[in-house]
């Protein structure tokens, strides 16, 4: 197999495009939340079904576009598919702006979903052709920065939009910063980079069953039981399925030969376990310190110091991999991790026995939790991507964000059982904050499993 062109950059210019494309997919996922209820109102729809529709949907469809994403960059070429992806996001935006009906809306969403996801593994792939190894963690580092950042200001600047106008600049704010990203891309990142995958016809079968697969998997932890039980056994089929029709295609959609690496599989499992963490947590701590009441709005403020730090520190742990080691940096940032979250037991504890407890005292360990996030995540994926040959770049980088959104359903789902039984119940939340320690732990575990190679 021929090696792929490569560019000699990224150029300042190239790293802005790129950083401005991976910002909108975050963005969009946290600011929307505070336009439902305008929306249900314009549309007379019950809230229910527009956050269904708009968010669940959205969300399923990110997920189940991811692979196919990844196996269209490896043949178009990366730049050309970063581009393509720009322009489905841009018109699913302008569909939800002057949508005269929900249904708009929610075509214009699906769209976003299937740019966003030929946009983030695309981006990855590109840093990881055009980047030298040495550099890498500072690049993912960056990004991880760019995309942390994007989705603490979400709710922030969807809340000021809703404000001062309608939700339809939530979806108009984004034209200019995909032109932006479009404009701003030189003409070697949009040429320079290709593969000789396309010589092989797509793997649309494959497609439909990994598909098919993700979304029972996801269903089966929002139902209830005996459908989800159902739904998971569906899904496992469908994927095994899929494991077994992969020996007889030539360009499978999702090459199960990625997971003899080692490095790869211990640096997505990293994202993976983090980000099942990291979600859970946004949703659980107002609940956990205001039992998801009025009282609950300052620690929903609270969580943002969270993703604020992780942005702060992607870069620091970039920089520092390059200097210790992606091993010890991301084994740090998982030990740190771990800290920050068993230091919200004793808090919930206190708070369930009526001692008052302050927005610094919640916020304090979210930060210790955001360092660890910052320190792991741009020397994990580095790592995990330089383990796999240039020309599959596309589909490794699509493998780890499906696992990465994996996570975070996981993360929520096990959250959900804790919910189920009353928010109150101290017990079962404890228990799922010690799974997110455990989980956190398991990260640092496989951080020594990491290397930068080739």
């Amino acid at each position: 197999m021929n090696p792929p062109e490569t560019v000699s950059g990224p150029s300042p210019r190239g790293f802005a495009a790129i950083g401005v494309a991976v910002a909108l997919t975050p963005l969009n996922s946290t600011m929307i939340a505070v336009a439902l209820p305008a929306m249900a109102r314009d549309f007379q729809a019950a809230p229910s079904s527009v956050t269904v529709w708009v968010v669940t949907a959205y969300l399923i469809a990110t997920i189940v576009f991811q692979m196919p994403a990844g196996a269209v960059a490896d043949r178009m070429g990366y730049g050309r598919t970063l581009t393509l992806g720009l322009w489905l996001f841009m018109a699913g935006a302008t569909s939800a702006t002057l949508a005269p009906s929900l249904w708009f809306v929610i075509v214009g969403r699906l769209l976003m979903a299937a740019g966003g996801a030929l946009m983030l593994p695309t981006a990855m792939a590109l840093l990881r052709v055009v980047v030298p190894a040495e550099r890498r963690p500072r690049a993912f580092g960056a990004m991880g920065a760019v995309m942390g950042g994007a989705a603490a200001l979400g709710p922030a600047l969807g809340g000021l939009i809703i404000a001062r106008a309608s939700w339809r600049v939530l979806f108009l704010v984004n034209l200019p910063l995909a032109v932006l990203s479009w404009w701003l891309q030189p003409r070697d990142l949009t040429t320079g980079v290709k593969t000789r995958r396309r010589e092989h016809p797509f793997d649309w079968v494959g497609s439909l069953l990994l598909g098919s697969a993700l979304v029972l998997a996801v269903l089966s932890t929002r139902l209830s039981a005996p459908v989800a039980y159902a739904a998971a056994a569906a899904g496992l089929l469908l994927f095994l399925a899929l494991v077994v029709q992969t020996r007889f295609v030539s360009a499978p959609v999702l090459d199960f030969t990625l997971f003899r690496e080692t490095p790869f599989v211990a640096g997505s499992l990293v994202i993976a376990l983090q980000n099942l963490a990291m979600y859970a947590l946004l949703v659980q701590v107002p609940f956990l310190f205001a039992g998801g009441g009025p009282s609950g709005s300052r620690f929903s403020a609270v969580v943002m110091a969270m993703t604020a730090m992780m942005a702060i520190m992607s870069p620091v742990g970039g920089r520092l991999a390059e200097r210790f080691g992606s091993r010890t940096t991301v084994s740090v940032g998982g030990l740190t991790g771990t800290l920050g979250v068993l230091a919200l037991v004793p808090l919930s504890s206190m708070a369930r026995d009526g001692v008052a407890i302050s927005s610094l005292q919640v916020a304090l360990p979210l930060v210790v939790v955001g360092i660890g996030l910052g320190l792991s995540t741009g020397p994990s994926q580095a790592a995990a991507l330089s383990a796999i040959d240039p020309e599959r770049s596309g589909m490794a980088s699509a493998a780890i964000s499906t696992l990465r959104y994996m996570g975070a359903i996981v993360g929520t789902a096990i959250l959900g059982l804790a919910l189920s039984g009353g928010g109150n119940s101290l017990v079962a939340q404890q228990r799922a904050l010690w799974c997110f320690a455990a989980a956190f732990a398991l990260s640092a575990g496989a951080a020594l499993k990491l290397r930068i190679s080739r």
